[in-house]
């Protein structure tokens, strides 16, 4: 049976890095896909499709592609990348209002991205994104499908991760290579895994503590708390999938 690595990369979820890993290895065997309306998403039914039309790809990578997964004459290797919510906002502040526009500084302060992002009403980037991009709950269609309900949408988050043979976590990066290469490497023997990390947006040196620390006194109290309750649900998610993570590779002592 035919055997294809997908990878699901998720906005500021090191897809970039993961993608250059792909490149590398694979070449003109790994193919991108991301239709031209940034909005749209590619449901498993649609993504079934692209593996046939493309029948030479080994790695095909998107940031569209949406849960569950693709059903059909092949063995699907899904590649998932989550991280902490609140670093990811600051990392996608830096992204959105200085990389994308190509600017050397950001065009406003990170306290003024976030007052813009969790404005009333507005669902973006940095407001329990995690958990809805892996709620859905639709095969086909003409897009996705979500439980009216949080809490739902939460659980379905948890079910999709925890049926997968492999995710990674931002936040130990060197670590998910590790377990990526393990993963992968018997059925895919090009697979080439190095510790690369492509369009990073802050360091990472300082450890995840320090940096929530320098977020809440950039943000204030009042303005972190209104971000943490944003994303009150991929905290919740994030710290589920970190306990399975580590169920699996303990610390070192």
């Amino acid at each position: 049976m035919r055997k294809v690595i997908l990878h699901y990369h998720l906005f500021k979820n090191a897809g970039s890095s993961i993608d250059s890993i792909l490149h590398s290895s694979f070449g003109d065997k790994w193919i991108n896909i991301d239709k031209e309306n940034a909005w749209d998403k590619i449901l498993p039914a649609e993504v079934s499709k692209y593996i046939d039309s493309n029948p030479a790809a080994l790695a095909i990578s998107s940031h569209q592609f949406m849960p569950p997964l693709p059903a059909g004459k092949f063995e699907v290797f899904p590649v998932v990348f989550l991280r902490h919510p609140i670093l990811r906002a600051r990392s996608a502040y830096m992204f959105e209002w200085k990389n994308q526009l190509g600017l050397s500084e950001p065009k406003g302060s990170f306290v003024d991205y976030v007052l813009d992002k969790l404005a009333p009403g507005v669902r973006g980037p940095i407001s329990d994104f995690q958990v809805l991009r892996l709620s859905n709950t639709a095969y086909n269609g003409d897009g996705p499908k979500y439980s009216p309900e949080l809490e739902s949408r939460l659980g379905r988050a948890k079910g999709f991760i925890s049926e997968l043979p492999f995710f990674g976590l931002v936040e130990h990066f060197q670590e998910s290579l590790e377990r990526m290469h393990f993963y992968l490497q018997y059925h895919f023997p090009n697979l080439r895994v190095v510790n690369r990390e492509v369009n990073a947006s802050q360091g990472s040196e300082a450890g995840v503590e320090e940096k929530l620390f320098s977020i809440r006194r950039e943000l204030g109290e009042t303005l972190y708390g209104q971000l943490c309750e944003r994303n009150r649900f991929d905290l919740e998610l994030y710290n589920f999938a970190q306990a399975m993570f580590w169920s699996v590779v303990p610390k070192e002592a």
